[in-house]
């Protein structure tokens, strides 16, 4: 069984400071250059052979860096991700837990010195301490999670469009809701839980401009901080909670229980229905693990890193999408033109016709109403 790494603050300046990660839930966890090699042979080039392409897989090593793992969170679908990758690339994953934002950049620099030649960083929080490192290590390939951003000769940037899954769950929550009052729990202010907010709240307004919209950040990954917050917007009068606030997922689920007959709420991650199973009505997922095996592989093979235009995944390439219930009971409480509307919805957003808003200035100027 793998143990996860995680940075110990007092003793970065020694160089690295290890730990066995200790997480609310359950967790798992380096390279050289994975582009095919050249031979020079008369001046020209030639691929290399392919046994050379085989030894080429114990040549990659890649680490990530999150705040926690085990949390319900998209980390652990990228490290999802990183496992697949090592089952069926054969290159070395190292996780290292990064509790503390200030730590990042010796962080990276430790996964460098254990070998570490390609690096995934799935939130905003830690890009300062990665565009420093990636700048001190040209030949180090970072893959950037969480916005598209300009990251020169070694960095290759994904921005998920979340937004547009979480207008489909907001658009659910419109037409679901009893109370007219709907609710949204985020973790951190960073862009990809934005996304979320102003994509969750368009949804509604698209489908119920009445409808009141509950929004509240946790700041933290604190599982019991998404229960006090949830259970404030059910006293509100929310019936119905989107989350997507990683560990405090499971105390949105709890609050939802607790609030009783007649409350729902949305999950994430990879759908977390398990969870709570007669309480999820659907859940706004990113299935990261495919597409970072897909990532890893193309540049294992071909040895291609494109930095020049960075990547862009939302519903239309399957990055993202809306998830209903596997309870089949619960899914009977979805009426059948509210599952219409929502595949018309999700046409409409996947042909352009729909630009759903990502941030606070696009959402004040989202007009769009739907009719069916």
């Amino acid at each position: 069984m793998r143990h996860y790494k995680r940075i110990v603050s007092t003793l970065l300046a020694a160089g690295m400071g290890l730990s066995l990660l200790t997480g609310c839930q359950s967790g798992q966890p380096t390279g050289g250059t994975a582009a095919a090699e050249k031979t020079e042979t008369g001046g020209k080039a030639e691929a290399a052979s392919e046994d050379g392409a085989q030894d080429k897989k114990s040549e990659l090593v890649v680490g990530m860096i999150a705040s926690a793992f085990g949390t319900q969170s998209y980390n652990d679908d990228v490290l999802a991700g990183m496992e697949l990758a090592e089952k069926e690339l054969g290159v070395k994953g190292i996780p290292l837990e990064v509790p503390e934002i200030s730590d990042s950049a010796n962080s990276l620099r430790t996964l460098i010195s254990q070998g570490a030649n390609f690096i995934m960083v799935p939130s905003s929080e830690y890009k300062d301490g990665m565009l420093e490192v990636a700048a001190e290590n040209p030949e180090v390939k970072f893959l950037y999670l969480a916005e598209a951003i300009d990251g020169g000769g070694n960095i290759m940037s994904v921005a998920y469009r979340e937004n547009e899954a979480a207008f489909l769950g907001g658009a659910l929550s419109g037409l679901m809701t009893k109370t007219n009052n709907v609710g949204a729990v985020m973790a951190v202010g960073e862009t990809l839980q934005y996304r979320y907010q102003f994509g969750f709240t368009a949804g509604v307004k698209a489908v119920n401009p009445e409808c009141e919209v509950q929004s509240a950040f946790t700041n933290t990954t604190r599982c019991g901080q998404g229960s006090e917050v949830a259970k404030i917007m059910y006293n509100k009068g929310a019936d119905i909670i989107g989350t997507y606030s990683g560990a405090c997922n499971l105390g949105v689920f709890n609050a939802a229980k607790d609030a009783g007959e007649g409350t729902y709420c949305l999950g994430a991650a990879n759908g977390q229905f398990d969870k709570m199973p007669d309480k999820i009505l659907a859940s706004v997922v990113k299935p990261a693990d495919q597409a970072i095996l897909s990532i890893l592989k193309e540049y294992q093979e071909t040895g291609v890193f494109d930095t020049s235009v960075p990547m862009s995944l939302g519903l239309k390439e399957g990055g993202v999408k809306l998830l209903f219930t596997n309870n089949e009971e619960l899914l009977k409480l979805i009426p059948d033109d509210v599952k219409s509307a929502i595949d018309d919805l999700t046409a409409k957003v996947e042909s352009g016709e729909i630009k759903v808003p990502s941030n606070e200035e696009e959402f004040n100027s989202f007009t769009y109403q739907y009719a069916k």
